[in-house]
């Protein structure tokens, strides 16, 4: 086991969407496509050899678990709900365009507050943050040391980020998170060093 305690936090690789692949999809649970399996697969014989994962946690969400089970397939995932994508409520499944058309008041009421603004029956940013960000906590505080793969979602990732690290969570569309990017973090101090950032097999760890 790693003696230092380090934080891998990685977004799911690519899932299978319908159509165009342009909707909003938050909590639908979409399996893994061809193209996002074999990354996936590339992250995990990449990192084989590199670094050994000592824990691994999921949002329990089907692309999660499939991505895990290819970057990290000797360990058993622990499932943690609370780090699940962020409910878009009437929004899920809707396409972008669609949802322009027949949500236009709300629509633009999150482009200019993005960060407090719900979709109908679903959650804003602050929500997702109040549920993640425990979840994490208590993750990290479970071990005193070792690498922990924690494999989520995009926005909950994100969530994550901008509490530790001083991020506006307004400014999400401004630091990409790629499918399969990992933010990796270190304790140092009584807080956590942001140490790489949506990292790939293309760049150096």
């Amino acid at each position: 086991m790693a003696e230092k305690k380090r934080i891998f936090l990685m977004r799911h690789a690519k899932p299978e969407l319908p159509g165009d692949g342009r909707i909003y999809y938050g909590q639908t649970d979409y399996p893994l496509c061809a193209a996002g399996a074999a990354a996936a697969k590339e992250v995990g014989s990449y990192l084989s050899g590199r670094i050994k994962f000592d824990y691994l946690y999921t949002s329990g969400m089907t692309r999660a678990v499939q991505t895990a089970a290819l970057v990290a397939p000797y360990l058993e995932p622990a499932a943690e709900r609370s780090l699940r994508e962020i409910n878009l409520g009437e929004w899920e499944g809707k396409g972008y365009d669609e949802v322009r058309e027949e949500f236009k008041e709300i629509y633009e009421a999150r482009g200019v507050k993005f960060a407090e603004t719900a979709p109908p029956g679903g959650e804003s940013f602050f929500e997702l943050q109040g549920r993640t960000v425990p979840a994490f906590k208590k993750i990290i505080s479970s071990h005193e040391s070792g690498n922990i793969l924690i494999v989520a979602h995009g926005a909950a990732i994100w969530s994550i980020a901008a509490y530790y690290f001083g991020f506006d969570l307004n400014d999400m569309f401004f630091f990409p998170q790629d499918y399969c990017g990992i933010h990796v973090a270190e304790e140092a101090c009584g807080r956590l060093r942001l140490c790489r950032y949506n990292w790939s097999p293309s760049l150096q760890l």
